[in-house]
């Protein structure tokens, strides 16, 4: 699964992060699930406009029981 925001993507759920992300042009993510529907993997690459993209890899493994996650509550 993949897809591209910008700051203000991203600010729309989060303004603190999205604010510290403005000066980036746009956030490629990428997110590997499992045959359980568990994600494996996330890598972020983050344009800048006149800097070097930052790249960023997680991988998650050895799962053990399962935490409930609830979605965020909008301010």
């Amino acid at each position: 699964m993949s897809a591209r925001l910008t700051p203000k993507d991203i600010e729309s759920v989060d303004r603190t992060v999205g604010r510290k992300l403005r000066p980036a042009t746009a956030i490629d993510a990428d997110v590997w699930i499992d045959k359980e529907g568990r994600i494996v993997r996330v890598r972020q690459d983050i344009h800048f406009a006149s800097d070097p993209d930052i790249q960023g890899t997680l991988t998650l493994t050895d799962f053990k029981s399962a935490v409930s996650v609830s979605a965020p509550v909008a301010r």
